[in-house]
């Protein structure tokens, strides 16, 4: 839920209330940014540089209700950015297995070890950004179709084809034993709604 009473003390720019928000949405960011990128340094950069530009932007949001959807655009925006402008490409083949692995399990990190599961990372490293973006946001961060569509500014319908067109990528990467995975299967059994349950 919204708390519009601290968004409302952030536009007027009380500093703790600025470090709240900031720390109420860190983690969500942050496992967001490092689903998009496959970069651990790089997801940190992401969250780092959405916040100061959400810290700088916050005041012309002019409904705080809508503080998701805003925050996530500038979040989305600036990893597409990043992402391309490191030429990383998303490509798990960037760091060892044994590297990543050792990221996603790091008792210090604050990625969240659901949704950093070697299995759904080189999966969803065959989509295009576009189609992994969606993905992420509609499976891993909860967000509706019509949410997706302000973050991403395209049209409900665009969502839609999108997650259908990586539904069906994702079918074609993953072998049989790996599509019982749970951590796999998210992508076919969670959100039933839109038409979208079932195996494509």
């Amino acid at each position: 839920m919204e708390n519009t009473d601290l968004m409302k003390r952030c536009q007027l720019g009380d500093l703790d209330s600025f470090s709240e928000l900031y720390h109420l949405h860190r983690k969500k960011a942050l496992g967001t940014a490092y689903l998009i990128s496959n970069q651990k340094g790089i997801a940190e950069d992401i969250v780092q540089e959405s916040f100061i530009e959400c810290f700088r932007k916050i005041r012309t949001l002019k409904n705080p209700e809508a503080f998701e959807a805003w925050f996530y655009k500038i979040l989305v925006r600036t990893g597409w950015r990043m992402v391309k402008k490191h030429n990383y490409f998303l490509l798990v083949g960037d760091q060892t297995i044994e590297g990543l692995s050792a990221t996603i399990m790091d008792s210090n990190s604050e990625l969240d070890t659901s949704v950093t599961n070697l299995m759904v990372h080189e999966a969803l490293a065959q989509l295009s950004l576009p189609l992994k973006t969606v993905v992420i946001l509609y499976y891993f961060n909860d967000m509706t179709i019509e949410k997706i569509s302000k973050v991403l500014g395209c049209f409900p319908g665009t969502v839609k084809s999108r997650l259908y067109n990586a539904r069906i990528q994702l079918h074609d990467v993953l072998n049989e034993n790996e599509l019982n995975e749970p951590a796999v299967n998210i992508f076919f059994s969670k959100r039933k709604e839109y038409g979208l349950n079932g195996n494509t």
